[in-house]
């Protein structure tokens, strides 16, 4: 058994915005934009097991991490919309918890990745937006199984917050803001995931204000060019001092390091960041297992976050009891040994609520201290893998920033994949049939 098991979670980082994945989508949309210098994590892909085509449960943090902790599809464990039900059932923390171990959790957005939702049962460490905490507690513990969750990547691009991102985190906003004019008025979204001090909420709805005249102005290569300038600055300032540090808190000891994405981030007619999207280079995530024995390997056949805690559990030599309800499969095999696998059937689906509305909702929870009541969501958009082939449809319409939301008769999509796993439309009419029938009957097995 590990004395220290290591969650990484970077939030909305896209798995081909790394250096060493083979299998890059974003360039073909935007030739004229230059890569992000990934070296850090490059370096870490060389050193361990890394599955390029892993596909997320959900595009957002909270239904996304719930299935990762406890290998379910999101609507078995409840979690499935964007913020209204806790997690439920055994997790990756309860069940270390109960070994032994001593469980952390460090979020960086802790009002949708903490005690609202429940993200916080079983850890002994709850800690906000605090890396050195997090490894100070992660030194103090003879055994750990610990999540270090990053919001560096997410909006504002790079930065986090002022505290992490300074004064280049002004100096951005203030050239932007230079690009696209000021304005007195707050931006539709007004949604945030972390307690902010007044200086800070301003920065982040200007930036926020910032990106939506962008939009409105048809310019999403130019937002795109943001979210990469943003990967780099997140790892050269903060990732990399962390992992260097982490690598002094885990010498000696015997360790595994997972390293994942929840979702990542897109800008086009289907697309407005991540929320409302079921794009494959939203849901297209990294996933990376690092330790003494891991066979270093890069493997390009789809797997899904599910597959994430049977994995640990197998690595770390449990016993395989009070698993009949996870629906992941391990991947063990192929990160020990380079097993070959086949590629994996799998299922996401998109949830929105009202934004005005979800503002209203989220004021009222902050003023009271908690939550309060239910807050309406709808079924926005909807995915199945299997094979070479992804089914979406599109059941509600949905306008980010004119608000308002309703059913509608179903848009389809086929795709197929080629050799390089790049999606293709495709009109294969009994696939698509079957595809989904698969979608009709992952409907029916809600919590």
């Amino acid at each position: 058994m590990y004395d220290h098991i290591v969650l990484l979670s970077i939030d909305t980082l896209r798995s081909d915005c790394i250096g060493r994945n083979p299998l890059k989508l974003w360039p073909a949309k935007y030739p004229h934009l230059s890569a992000p210098d990934t070296s850090v994590l490059d370096a870490l892909v060389d050193e361990g097991a890394f599955f390029a085509n892993c596909v997320s449960a959900a595009p957002y943090t909270s239904a996304s991490h719930a299935s990762i902790l406890n290998g379910k599809w999101p609507l078995r464990h409840g979690v499935y919309e964007f913020f209204n039900k806790k997690l439920s059932g055994e997790t990756l923390f309860t069940r270390a918890q109960r070994s032994g171990y001593r469980t952390i959790l460090k979020s960086d957005f802790p009002l949708i990745l903490g005690p609202t939702l429940g993200f916080d049962r079983g850890i002994d460490h709850f800690l906000v937006e605090n890396d050195d905490a997090y490894l100070a507690a992660l030194g103090q513990a003879e055994r750990s199984v610990s999540l270090a969750h990053f919001g560096g990547v997410h909006v504002p691009y790079g930065f986090h917050n002022l505290q992490y991102g300074g004064d280049a985190y002004r100096s951005k906003l203030a050239e932007l803001e230079k690009r696209v004019g000021t304005s007195a008025s707050l931006p539709k979204d007004q949604l945030f995931e972390t307690l902010r001090d007044e200086e800070d909420m301003q920065h982040l709805m200007r930036y926020k204000r910032v990106i939506q005249e962008l939009w409105k102005a048809d310019r999403a290569e130019d937002i795109f060019g943001l979210y990469l300038e943003g990967i780099e600055h997140f790892l050269r300032y903060r990732f990399a001092p962390f992992m260097a540090k982490l690598r002094q808190r885990l010498a000696g000891k015997r360790w595994l390091i997972v390293l994942f994405g929840d979702h990542g981030e897109e800008y086009d007619e289907q697309s407005f960041g991540h929320f409302n999207s079921v794009a494959e280079g939203v849901l297209r995530v990294p996933l990376l297992f690092i330790g003494d024995d891991v066979a270093p390997a890069i493997h390009t056949e789809r797997v899904r976050t599910v597959d994430i805690l049977p994995t640990i559990l197998d690595l770390n030599g449990e016993r395989r009891r009070q698993r009949t309800s996870i629906d992941g499969i391990s991947l063990a095999a192929t990160v020990r040994d380079r097993m070959p696998y086949t590629s994996r059937h799998g299922y996401a689906q998109a949830y929105v609520a009202d934004t005005a509305r979800f503002v209203k909702f989220q004021q009222r929870m902050l003023s009271h201290g908690k939550k309060q009541g239910h807050l309406p969501h709808l079924l926005f958009k909807e995915t199945v893998w299997d094979g070479k082939h992804k089914f979406s449809r599109t059941v509600a319409d949905f306008e980010q920033y004119l608000g308002g939301m309703a059913p509608i008769d179903p848009i389809h999509r086929l795709e197929r994949f080629n050799d390089a796993h790049f999606p293709q439309p495709s009109n294969e009419a009994s696939i698509q049939q079957k595809l989904a029938e698969m979608l009709v009957h992952y409907n029916t097995i809600r919590a």
